[in-house]
């Protein structure tokens, strides 16, 4: 069984800016009720801007960091906050990895079209076991 978690540095980063944003957003706000006069249109603008910016990443990388767990025929994956969805191997519709070169090194995603519409997304600098689980795909999964 391969197991592919999403890396702890990647989940601390997108923490540390979420924290940032969020308490940007509240220092706008709390600017904007306490001295409404002094930069009112900046504080306006920018704090529903920082707000939904603050969103979008929270839903982004909340989709992205998933578990998935593939062997036996099988493949698993849960949501940080959710539960288990399991299904065969067969039930893998398409696959597809893009490359996408650098500098100094590659970004590898995997992209992945269950039956049922789901479309699951693993990429070597957010996940573990990339190549692991990419064999495993190429072995067991026509494209």
């Amino acid at each position: 069984m391969i197991n592919s978690k999403p890396k702890s540095s990647s989940i601390l980063a997108v923490g540390l800016f979420l924290v940032g944003i969020l308490a940007a957003a509240i220092w706008l706000f709390a600017g904007l009720i306490q001295n409404p006069t002094s930069y009112f249109w900046i504080k306006l603008i920018l704090a529903p801007t920082v707000l939904v910016i603050g969103i979008l990443v929270t839903v982004k990388s909340y989709s992205s960091a998933m578990t998935i767990t593939i062997g036996n025929n099988k493949l698993t994956y849960r949501y940080l906050i959710g539960s288990e969805s399991k299904h065969k191997i067969a039930e893998i519709e398409s696959w597809q990895e893009d490359i996408i070169k650098r500098k100094s090194s590659e970004y590898r995603q995997l992209s992945m079209q269950l039956a049922n519409g789901k479309k699951l997304k693993l990429s070597n600098h957010e996940n573990s076991n990339y190549k692991e689980v990419v064999n495993y795909l190429k072995k067991k999964v026509k494209k």
